[in-house]
């Protein structure tokens, strides 16, 4: 389906999430994951992780690859970092499935063509 392998790395500091992660992304054809020079960042923001937007805003300064965000809820200051920082898609963890999380990481590596953010919100 996907002629491209694209790596891609997770981060989170709820280790437990961050493996269920992992674990959807190698069952993917075409993604690995990898720590080191990723093809695409994923960070997760839980709903109890108070230092999320400050790891989301390291990631986007740091701009080495391009980023897709996994999150429990977004209040009105995350959804305007995650808009000024240029994240890629937004998928909502409760509805998390392998094949949304397929396309967020192929349309952020270039694959496919992009969706507007309001549809990825959606």
């Amino acid at each position: 389906m996907f002629e491209k392998s694209i790596t891609v790395n997770v981060h989170s500091a709820d280790e437990v999430g961050r493996h269920r992660v992992v674990r959807q992304l190698r069952s993917l054809p075409g993604v690995d994951v990898v720590s080191e020079t990723p093809a695409v960042d994923i960070l997760l923001m839980g709903r109890h992780d108070a230092d999320a937007p400050g790891r989301l805003r390291r990631l986007a300064r740091a701009g080495r690859a391009p980023l897709v965000v996994i999150a429990d809820e977004l209040g009105e200051t995350e959804l305007m970092a995650v808009s000024e920082y240029g994240v890629r898609s937004v998928l909502w963890g409760e509805r998390l499935t392998p094949g949304r999380l397929s396309r967020a990481v192929h349309q952020a590596a270039g694959c496919c063509p992009r969706e507007p953010m309001s549809a990825a919100l959606v």
